[in-house]
């Protein structure tokens, strides 16, 4: 199996919308060019805060779509 790692790191300490715009950026990015090139992405996500449960259950099933920019704002 042909497979890589990417690990995207933040400040836990002074979390900035922009950080997480970035993340976004370079997920999206990727998904791209996995599209392009036919294979895979599998995102893992490290936390969220509690009132964001309810958009998380609502991607996994399927309700809304996979633009992250939902989770973010």
């Amino acid at each position: 199996m042909n497979a890589r790692a990417e690990y995207l790191g933040e400040a836990e300490q002074v979390p900035t919308k922009d950080d997480k715009e970035l993340e976004l950026e370079i997920v999206r990015n990727l998904r791209k060019r996995c599209v392009e090139s036919q294979r895979q992405i599998s995102v893992a996500l490290e936390a969220f805060p509690l009132d964001f449960q309810d958009q998380l259950n609502q991607y996994m099933d399927k309700r809304i779509n996979g633009d992250l920019i939902h989770l973010i704002q």
